[in-house]
């Protein structure tokens, strides 16, 4: 079982990955792309200010770095780029004093800095460069080494590439790519089926969201599998902290 800060890391990056893969094609797409934020216009209205190849950069970047994050791969360099991002989003979100959005997109950056939190250890180098790091991989930084996460990879870019040709071939590359990373993360070897159903359940809700527009029952079922994931989220860090406390104990008793 995954100590539970591993399958946390595991789904911040999957919920990051999203908001922001998806939120960069929306732009691409004007609208025709299912995502959580926006705004899809961004473009158009940077247009009459002659910043519309600065929005589309944007749009861009944020396809990037989302898909660094479902990578798994190459998941902290994405967590990297995405902080500038970030906090660059949050600083014009509260300049043009838009209402309820810095709150969150200021939950957005937190979490992004919990991330880097998680995997700290890899940066002390920066902090300290006259003392020698070893740096131990985590188990998690074997998620993503073989060609799930690589089929994956390319099909977000294919993705991108489809925006400005075909809708229906976006979505289509966009559901490829989805299904690659979540096979990338379940054949892993770590998870057990209550982790699995917690890592596909996000993936569902993805793909949900991108063909959100063919029924109307839709939102329904996201808002159902967002309530059993809460549930079963709860259950398993519940029962990796007894496991963790049956350790300490077991540890405790063997050295006494």
């Amino acid at each position: 079982m995954l100590k539970n800060q591993y399958l946390l890391m595991l789904l911040i990056r999957l919920f990051l990955g999203y908001i922001f893969f998806s939120a960069g094609i929306c732009k691409l797409t004007h609208g025709n792309f299912g995502q959580l934020i926006g705004p899809p216009w961004l473009e158009e209205a940077l247009a009459k200010h002659g910043l519309g190849l600065f929005a589309r950069i944007v749009a861009i970047s944020q396809v990037i770095c989302g898909t660094l994050l479902l990578s798994q791969r190459y998941s902290l360099l994405g967590t990297v780029m995405l902080v500038p991002m970030n906090v660059a989003i949050l600083a014009v979100t509260i300049s043009m004093d838009w209402q309820g959005t810095p709150y969150v997109n200021a939950v957005f950056l937190l979490l992004n800095l919990v991330l880097l939190g998680l995997e700290h250890r890899k940066f002390l180098f920066l902090l300290q460069p006259d003392r020698e790091h070893k740096t131990t991989p985590a188990i998690t930084d074997t998620i993503g080494q073989h060609n799930y996460s690589w089929m994956g990879i390319g099909f977000c870019t294919l993705t991108l590439l489809m925006t400005s040709v075909s809708y229906t071939l976006t979505n289509l590359a966009a559901l490829l790519a989805f299904i690659s990373f979540a096979v990338t993360i379940v054949r892993s070897g770590l998870l057990t089926r209550l982790d699995a159903a917690l890592i596909v359940l996000p993936f569902v809700a993805m793909i949900l969201l991108t063909f959100g527009d063919l029924h109307a029952q839709i939102r329904i079922a996201l808002v159902v599998i967002v309530g059993v994931e809460a549930i079963l989220l709860c259950y398993r860090l519940y029962l990796g902290s007894r496991d963790k406390t049956s350790i300490e104990v077991a540890s405790a008793a063997a050295t006494n």
